[in-house]
């Protein structure tokens, strides 16, 4: 091979690298999924906050509920959601009324557990009160815990 052609040849390679490069990271980078996470404030910061139009340029590790299926934390959180009033918006076994049923598979701000943290904790426009301020982490943490049993098993997660 001549070194006229091999030049060519090199540099018909490194343009094709240059331009393949910002698309094959950017599709890994959406459809990799890192491991789940411990709960902190950096971490739920930046969590997704339901199906919003811009798109994520890499998906956020999931935070683990530290509650996640203990028996007594979900009753614990049954409890709070009764207390707090919750059922006053959204009807006891989560079934909607005021507020949008937590027994579906159809969730505005998401439904893995760091959304439904943030949701309770901060609130939502148009009528969910912010709760942060009145409740520890640990007691929203068991809200969610309670509020992931009213859901069906099987439902799509929310982007």
């Amino acid at each position: 091979m001549n070194k006229t052609r091999m030049d060519k040849t090199r540099r018909t390679l490194l343009l094709l690298v240059l331009v393949a490069f910002p698309f094959s990271s950017f599709s890994q980078d959406v459809t990799t999924q890192q491991q789940p996470v411990q709960p902190t404030d950096k971490n739920l910061l930046h969590s997704a906050v339901g199906g919003t139009h811009i798109p994520m340029q890499s998906v956020p590790p999931a935070i683990i509920n530290p509650y996640a299926k203990d028996k007594n934390s979900i009753a614990q959180g049954a409890k709070l959601f009764s207390s707090m009033n919750c059922v006053g918006c959204h009807a006891s076994q989560g079934g909607g009324g005021m507020g949008p049923p937590l027994s579906d598979s159809q969730w505005i701000y998401g439904s893995r557990p760091e959304q439904i943290f943030l949701t309770i904790a901060q609130g939502r426009p148009n009528g969910m009160p912010a709760f942060g301020s009145i409740l520890p982490d640990d007691s929203i943490w068991k809200l969610v815990s309670y509020i992931q049993t009213l859901s069906p098993p099987n439902k799509p997660e929310t982007p």
